[in-house]
C-alpha cells in the first residue's frame, strides 16, 4: 500500500504484512488550508440503509415489493449510481485510515471506463483495478478481516485478490454505506 502504513493479513501465510511508504505531509497541510479544494463525497439525503447491520435485528432482511415499488426503488438506485459516478469521476476526498489509526486525506478518482480507481496521497498514486476487489467490508463484516489497523463501524475496507487493503472512513454509517453499496454495484457490473 502507498499510504504510511496499511496493513492485512495473508491467507496462505499467517503473519500480517505492512506495507511502508513515504508520505508527503505537505498535502494534508495544503489541503488543510484550501478546504474548498477538499471535495467529499454527496451522500443523498434519502439514501436508506439495508446492510447486513440493519437486516441482522430484523430477521430475513427480505422486503417485499410490489412492481410499482420495485420500478421505484430502481431509479432510485440507478440514480445514486449515477451521481455516485459524476462524483468519482472528478474526484473525491475520503479519509484513508492508516495502520495507527490516523485518517490521511485521499484523493479518490475513478477512470471513464468505472474499471480503475486511482487513489492519491500527496504526490503517491496507486491504482487499483476494480476487478481486483475480492471484498468491500464495513460494519460488522469487519470483524472478519484479521488486521491491526483500528476500524470501527464508520470504516469501510476495499479487499483487494492479492490480501492487501484499503480502509476508509466516513462521517456517519449513512456515508459508509452510501460508498458500500455504489462501490460492490460498480465491482458487480464489471463480472
Amino acid at each position: 500500500m502507498f499510504f504510511g502504513r496499511c496493513c492485512c493479513v495473508q491467507k496462505d501465510v499467517s503473519d500480517e504484512q505492512v506495507f511502508n511508504a513515504q508520505f508527503d505531509s505537505s498535502a494534508h497541510d495544503f489541503l488543510a488550508s484550501h478546504p474548498t479544494e477538499r471535495k467529499t463525497l454527496h451522500v443523498p439525503p434519502d439514501f436508506s440503509i439495508r446492510s447486513v447491520d440493519s437486516t441482522a435485528s430484523s430477521g430475513s432482511g427480505y422486503v417485499s415489493l410490489n412492481e410499482e415499488q420495485k420500478a421505484r426503488e430502481m431509479t432510485k438506485l440507478q440514480h445514486m449510481i449515477r451521481d455516485f459516478v459524476m462524483e468519482f469521476l472528478q474526484g473525491v476526498y475520503l479519509d484513508a485510515v492508516l495502520e495507527d489509526g490516523s485518517l490521511v486525506p485521499c484523493k479518490c478518482i475513478m477512470d471513464s471506463k468505472l474499471s480503475v480507481l486511482m487513489l492519491q496521497v500527496g504526490s503517491t498514486t496507486r491504482t487499483i483495478d476494480l476487478t481486483n476487489i475480492q471484498e468491500i467490508c464495513s460494519g460488522r463484516e469487519l470483524r472478519d478481516l484479521q488486521v491491526t489497523t483500528p476500524l470501527d463501524d464508520l470504516c469501510a475496507t476495499l479487499v483487494m485478490t492479492d490480501d492487501q487493503c484499503v480502509s476508509f472512513k466516513f462521517a456517519d454509517v449513512q456515508a459508509r454505506e452510501h460508498f458500500a453499496t455504489c462501490m460492490k454495484v460498480l465491482r458487480l457490473a464489471l463480472d
